[in-house]
């Protein structure tokens, strides 16, 4: 139901830079006419760095992309046109959009995957302040289903119906508001629920699946199951608009929204994976599917979107390491001379509390948690409860746990949600860290490798052709070979193969002829797509296999001149 679709990022990459300089120059030049709207000349250039914005989604083939900058486009010049007053929402929608676009660029690049739904929310702001009919995420998602009705109750209808739906009109609209606004979100949402569970009850006949329908989509926002966003508080309004028709028509018992609507509740409803009791009669009666990639995943994406960016990751993770390494050592200190004093207690319950605090900020939360049950039994040692080896070793393995789960962080593996296993998963995961680690250690020394045989080449040229160097260049490669048939890659082990054998070949010849220094540009060229390659294995733990066809492409053609 949500779309989650592979993407080739190679030309993502190629032009992410100049994107993201042109993102930024036309947020720039937006903020300025923000804080001060008489500055027409700011936003006619953030409208000049949008047009380029918005070629390049053309070529990217970034369709929701594309749709968001081209209605930012729209919005800016029917502000500068003055067809749409440069108001707080106006201005509020293009602000979250230039905040929205960058992150989901950075998204895609990093995750490799195109989810469109996670723009959709930035679109409606933009077309709500153009006065355009927003699109339901029913419609986007091409969601369709045969029959609404949940059938009657068989229930005596309420006597004062037309009572109940002006104080339930009322408990709604109080809820909606703050809803809408984001005030305690917990409470006003319960007094929506309580508003349609009421109605729901009360109406007897085919009335009644309108207010069941939003009581399970207000179950799974109560639930925790479906998110709040701008197109769900403009769905949950037009309920109580609906509210307000039943009253003026007096059409109580057979109170309905049209089929966009009613199809919306049902797609919410069908992506919520909530199991409450309404939740549960509509998948039920409706037959709907509890969905694998549901919208507690898409908030989850969502999260990996809006949270630091791929290198900031990185860096973090690097000094939480840090952090946890110092930790260790105090643990081992502490096992081998149980007398250890206090002090070092109490400076590993905060550093175990710093650690969890930053990783609670950063959206990290199962890591977090974990460090923060960890503090309570360090807190209680610092404060002169004794401890014993099996406990020290129980804070040990839990930090060892956390240490693998930020290793995925590198990896940009954000998703913890199942991490909190039995033992043996939570042993499996330390020892893949560990794989993780080594592979790291080999991808390192390989790059080191083909660093020197690059120098080598270099250095064989500058030197007048000194044959030694060759032989240099030769040893390194069949040595970076070994990494990669260790590390199982084997279209790079491959590569290198042939670059051994061309090497080997030329050997005795002459290097110093037009075609040996040929050869030496030929594998120069096989040996920088690996070293790209390998970055990308160090950065992200794959790679994009298309690069190696740089190299091989490369090596056929010495093929064939040869």
């Amino acid at each position: 139901m949500i779309e989650v679709t592979p993407i080739n990022v190679t030309s993502i990459k190629v032009v992410h830079n100049e994107l993201g300089l042109s993102i930024e120059k036309a947020s720039r030049h937006f903020e300025a006419f923000a804080v001060d709207t008489s500055a027409q000349d700011q936003l006619r250039e953030s409208l000049t760095s949008l047009a380029e914005i918005v070629g390049v989604f053309k070529m990217l083939g970034l369709k929701r992309a594309l749709e968001l900058s081209e209605g930012m486009v729209l919005l800016s010049n029917a502000i500068l046109d003055a067809q749409v007053k440069a108001s707080d929402f106006a201005l509020s929608a293009l602000s979250h959009a230039y905040v929205g676009l960058p992150c989901y660029i950075e998204y895609v690049k990093d995750r490799e995957q195109a989810i469109p739904a996670l723009l959709d929310p930035f679109i409606n702001e933009i077309k709500a302040a153009l006065r355009q009919p927003i699109r339901l995420e029913s419609e986007l998602a091409g969601f369709a289903v045969d029959s609404f009705s949940l059938g009657a109750q068989g229930i005596s209808e309420e006597a004062d119906l037309a009572g109940l739906y002006g104080r339930m009109r009322q408990l709604y609209q109080l809820g909606l508001i703050g809803l809408i606004r984001e005030e305690n979100l917990e409470f006003k949402l319960q007094l929506m629920h309580r508003a349609v569970s009421r109605l729901a009850k009360a109406v007897a006949g085919e009335g009644r699946t309108q207010w069941r329908l939003t009581e399970a989509v207000l179950e799974g926002l109560m639930s925790g199951d479906l998110s709040l966003s701008f197109t769900r508080k403009r769905v949950l309004s037009r309920v109580d608009a609906l509210i307000r028709q039943a009253l003026e028509s007096n059409d109580l018992s057979s109170a309905s929204g049209d089929a966009a609507l009613m199809a919306e509740l049902v797609y919410l409803i069908e992506i919520s994976s909530c199991s409450h009791s309404a939740a549960q009669e509509v998948h039920d009666k409706l037959g709907l599917n509890y969905l694998a990639f549901d919208d507690r995943a898409l908030q989850r994406e969502r999260s990996v979107m809006q949270g630091p960016n791929a290198e900031t990751i990185i860096v973090m993770v690097d000094a939480l390491k840090e952090e946890l390494a110092q930790a260790k050592q105090v643990l081992e200190i502490a096992a081998q001379d149980p007398a250890s004093n206090d002090a070092d207690m109490t400076s590993l319950a905060g550093l175990f509390q710093r650690t969890s605090d930053i990783l609670a900020v950063v959206g990290v939360q199962t890591p977090s948690q974990i460090l923060a049950g960890l503090l309570e039994k360090v807190k209680s040692w610092a404060g002169g409860n004794p401890f014993d080896r099996e406990g020290l070793l129980g804070v040990a393995d839990g930090l060892l746990y956390v240490e693998s789960m930020l290793s995925g962080l590198s990896r940009l593996d954000l998703n913890f949600e199942d991490t909190q296993q039995d033992d043996e998963a939570r042993k499996a995961l330390m020892a893949q860290s560990q794989l993780d680690e080594a592979q790291k250690i080999v991808v390192s020394e390989a790059q080191a490798g083909i660093g020197e045989a690059k120098k080598d080449i270099t250095s064989f040229i500058e030197s007048d052709f000194n044959t030694e160097y060759v032989q240099s260049v030769l040893d390194t490669i069949v040595s970076v070979r070994g990494a990669m048939d260790l590390l199982g890659l084997k279209r790079a082990s491959s590569i290198l193969t042939e670059c051994a054998e061309f090497v080997a070949a030329q050997k005795d010849a002459d290097f110093a002829s037009e075609s040996g220094q040929e050869i030496l540009e030929v594998i120069a060229d096989a040996l920088i797509a690996l070293e790209y390659y390998l970055s990308e294995i160090e950065l992200y733990g794959e790679a994009p296999v298309n690069v190696l066809d740089v190299a091989e492409q490369s090596l056929k053609g010495l093929e064939r001149a040869g």
